[in-house]
């Protein structure tokens, strides 16, 4: 895979260009098992809470940036990304190019009404389907009907369509050597390309207000979750700005990396000098 990252509020980012993406994952498909995930703000309140989240998140092979808002921020902290890459375009994109390759899917999670429009879209894909019940994932047997259903269906792509943290935490419970193939957890990007849910428009997503259309859509379930993210980010960003402006002073004279907070600390490779990163990027994988 690409290994154009950059660390940024304790995630390893991917900042390569979509069709640099694209053209890894047609590679990755055929190879042992791998997964992407992707990051948001909401996320990255989630990160400081779940310890089984920082791991699915520190195991994942990619990590994609899903906020305009969150590629301003770090544009602000001096990362350059190429390109923002939002799941649900990525989402699009995957089930496209799956219905031209006549690809195998198997999706966790969505409802049989949307498996069913899917299959009139997108009449070429092998599509294999898996709808956990409600709170499975504190359930071990719900949990390993999922895996189970995993490993033993045969597929290029696997869709975790079932929320976060449960899809980060079910996609890094599925091991490289059992089975081929890559897995994207994809929260309600299924309801967005079967038209179950209507996106907001393009001006709205280039002006980075999708979320405020998302919340006034269904502002019951989502007006908690984004005041959480509102009052994070602002006290998050001046850390990550301080933790940056200080690691310069050091890090040039003495060749060392000192220690971001912990909300924010590396969950890979932390900590370690590296003269190949002078910039603060990703690890070598």
């Amino acid at each position: 895979m690409s290994q154009e990252t950059a660390w940024a509020f304790g995630v390893d980012f991917y900042t390569g260009s979509k069709a640099s993406l694209l053209s890894d994952i047609a590679k990755a498909v055929h190879k042992p098992y791998s997964y992407v995930v992707t990051p948001n703000v909401d996320h990255l309140v989630l990160l400081q809470r779940s310890g089984e989240l920082r791991k699915a998140y520190a195991g994942a092979r990619l990590r994609i940036c899903d906020s305009r808002i969150l590629e301003w921020l770090m544009r602000r902290l001096g990362i350059a990304i190429k390109q923002t890459i939002p799941g649900s375009d990525l989402t699009l994109d995957l089930l496209r190019w799956a219905d031209k390759q006549r690809l195998r899917l198997v999706l966790i999670g969505a409802t049989d009404e949307e498996c069913e429009r899917l299959r009139i879209l997108y009449p070429s894909i092998c599509l294999f389907h898996h709808n956990p019940p409600m709170g499975f994932i504190d359930r071990p047997e719900d949990v390993e009907r999922c895996l189970k259903f995993v490993r033993e269906t045969p597929s290029e792509l696997v869709f975790y369509a079932v929320g976060a943290p449960r899809q980060e935490i079910l996609a890094s419970l599925v091991r490289r050597d059992e089975r081929t193939g890559m897995g994207f957890c994809i929260g309600a990007s299924i309801s967005f390309a079967t038209g179950t849910l209507k996106r907001a428009p393009l001006w709205i997503q280039r002006m980075r207000l999708e979320w405020l259309h998302r919340m006034l859509s269904d502002p019951r379930r989502l007006v908690k979750r984004y005041l959480d993210d509102a009052l994070f980010l602002p006290s998050a960003y001046l850390r990550e700005r301080r933790w940056r402006k200080t690691r310069m002073k050091r890090v040039a004279p003495e060749c060392r990396v000192s220690r971001p907070p912990l909300a924010h600390r590396p969950h890979v490779g932390e900590g370690r000098c590296d003269k190949r990163r002078p910039n603060g990027t990703g690890p070598e994988r």
